[in-house]
């Protein structure tokens, strides 16, 4: 195998629609991004203390260079399939395989933590338990309603996310006006945001900062989610890089206002240990106003967006897998459509009972599903970051509808943004900080890897594709192509000595999920009358459809069987087929069988000339 671009032919299909506009795109980004505050904000306050707001301030620096690279590339590539599209792009299929596996263990994460973090707010209204057992089988419960709704094909309405980002949005704004004029201490807060203070339980060293500041790029993850909707994006030229950025002020302004009126009515140490799961709920409660209503309230709308969320990430799955899929980086089985439903049932499963596992393993914790999380996160981002350098390096005339803004200019045409820069630096000391400091993260994230890898190299080599090469696929339309469904098949159990036809029915049947009859016809000599006694051919077809039984249950398929009689064999299956509405039928005959006995081959003429159905001859 070389390791030069290969190219595949594929049928052109219909594409997605572009109907999801700036508005909705947006919708879906905050669903995502935003939801992540309502767990995010208890482990940065764990390290980071009282410094906790400028600890989210300086992650929200960086998730402004990482959401501006993100527009760049999604506007240079409209596809599904986020950085590992961007990585194929700049590198070919194996740092794009690498990208967008890091990517999937993001979206598992994703699906895992956000649906750990509503049991906690749900106690608010329910009184749900806050045990370590109610609080990881709630989350599998949730886990596991949420694959069967995308089992049944539930759409995910983008109308139903804005309303509800709409509905957090006013009430944070709400939170923190009437904390910022009643209860808001500036001078309190910016004397306790000092670092390095030494003998309080308010100031963190410096060590703490960093780890509280990684802990902070948890705040947001999610941003991946609107470069996964660009092929449904209208305009997306216009639109993509608008919701990014109403995106990234929104919550830069929110997430630093909720932390700051936060830490106005409860200390940071309560903050990152009693409320280190439900830190929104838990600020709203100690209000000295409203708490009682508030708390519920925040509860309600934590879980609903939450839920979103969890539910984006395991579309977010299916999504990604697909478009890995199509570039040979992964087995099809992942995304294979259930014959019903027509979801990608394997994939869902899969996904979901991994997310499942990774709950169990966490025992509780929410650390350990943050820093597990920040793996898989930090590697896309790196590698969309580099994409964008690599490829603003190679190819600087590439058309880009939306460019990175403050470049340093290379040369007349080369220029490379800073944003771009400080991104890939500081997403890649994230992540290191994640793998020297955080065995359990570590070490379950470079087993995904590995995993992953050795996957991709096996199916790689089963499909004689180079495993650094840059797959091209061409597609093409072929007009007169429709999907081919078979639902009952019809197969002649009349020859003896000769299975070709059985089986060929039999592969069929099982390859499209299709019921299976045999039939055998005793013909009748028109000399003699339709009820005559003929035992001994009753006993040959007896025997007949024995062995198509026999067949079928090789294939492991179950057979109805027909004995019936008829003046000519062709006649029967005519009958047969109008009364059954059959999709196929099968039919098989010897050469010695064709050329014994001359009515035949004139039988199976007029048979493959009348029949209402497809007409398949096997010939032994």
């Amino acid at each position: 195998m070389s390791d030069s671009s290969e190219r595949v032919v594929h049928l052109e299909k219909k594409n997605l629609k572009r109907t999801l506009g700036a508005l909705e795109l947006f919708a879906v980004g905050y669903g995502d991004v935003g939801s992540s505050i309502y767990y995010a904000l208890g482990v940065t306050a764990l390290y980071a203390l009282g410094a906790t707001p400028i600890a989210l301030l300086i992650a929200g620096l960086v998730f402004i260079c990482t959401a501006l690279t993100y527009a760049e590339m999604s506007t240079t590539f409209p596809e599904p399939g986020g950085t590992a599209t961007f990585s194929r792009y700049a590198f070919n299929d194996l740092v794009s395989f690498i990208a967008g596996w890091g990517l999937l263990l993001d979206y598992i994460l994703t699906v895992a933590i956000s649906a750990f973090a509503i049991p906690p707010y749900l106690k608010y209204i329910f009184g749900f338990p806050g045990t370590p057992f109610y609080h990881i089988g709630g989350t599998v419960i949730i886990i596991t309603l949420l694959f069967f709704l995308n089992l049944f094909g539930t759409k995910h309405s983008g109308r139903v996310s804005l309303i509800l980002a709409l509905i957090t949005i006013l009430s944070q704004v709400f939170v923190i006006l009437a904390a910022g004029i009643l209860l808001l201490n500036m001078p309190y807060i910016i004397s306790h945001m000092k670092i390095g203070v030494p003998n309080t339980d308010w100031s963190p060293s410096w060590w703490q900062f960093m780890k509280g500041t990684a802990m902070a790029m948890v705040a947001y993850t999610g941003i991946e989610s609107i470069a996964q909707l660009a092929a449904e994006t209208k305009k997306p030229a216009v639109s993509i890089p608008r919701s990014i950025k109403w995106t990234m002020s929104i919550l830069l302004v929110l997430y630093f206002g909720i932390s700051v009126v936060g830490l106005s009515v409860i200390s940071p140490v309560e903050l990152g240990t009693t409320y280190i799961d439900d830190p929104i709920a838990g600020i709203v409660s100690k209000f000295p106003f409203g708490g009682e209503w508030l708390a519920p309230w925040f509860g309600l709308i934590a879980a609903m967006i939450l839920l979103i969320a969890s539910n984006a990430g395991l579309i977010g799955c299916s999504r990604l897998i697909f478009s890995m899929g199509q570039y040979y980086q992964v087995p099809h089985m992942f995304y294979k459509l259930h014959p019903r439903f027509r979801t990608p049932h394997v994939s869902l499963a899969v996904f979901a009972v991994i997310a499942c596992v990774i709950v169990i393993l966490s025992k509780g914790e929410m650390l350990f599903l943050a820093d597990l999380y920040n793996f898989g996160a930090q590697i896309a981002f790196f590698f969309a970051h580099l994409s964008l350098l690599i490829l603003r390096w190679k190819d600087p005339a590439m058309k880009r509808p939306f460019k990175a803004p403050f470049n340093i200019p290379f040369g007349k045409k080369r220029s490379l943004p800073i944003t771009a820069i400080v991104g890939l630096i500081a997403t890649f000391c994230v992540w290191l900080s994640v793998v020297i400091t955080k065995p359990q993260g570590r070490n379950l994230g470079i087993i995904w890897m590995v995993l992953g890898v050795v996957m991709y190299l096996v199916y790689r080599r089963k499909k004689n594709l180079a495993y650094g090469g840059q797959l091209t696929i061409e597609k093409i339309k072929i007009p007169e192509y429709k999907p081919m469904h078979l639902k009952h098949i019809l197969v002649d159990a009349r020859t003896i000595g000769n299975t070709e036809a059985l089986q060929t029915a039999c592969q069929l049947a099982k390859s499209y999920k299709a019921k299976i009859t045999a039939v055998h016809v005793i013909e009748i000599p028109d000399s003699l009358p339709a009820d005559a006694p003929m035992l001994k051919r009753e006993e040959q077809g007896e025997g007949a459809l024995k062995r198509a039984e026999a067949v079928a249950r090789e294939y492991h398929l179950n057979i109805d069987l027909l004995l019936i009689r008829s003046r000519s064999l062709e006649r029967a299956f005519l009958d047969l087929v109008e009364e059954h509405r059959y999709d196929m039928v099968v039919i098989g005959a010897n050469k010695s069988e064709m050329k014994s006995r001359n009515g035949l081959a004139m039988q199976l003429e007029k048979l493959l000339k009348d029949a209402p159905c497809r007409i398949l001859f096997c010939k032994s």
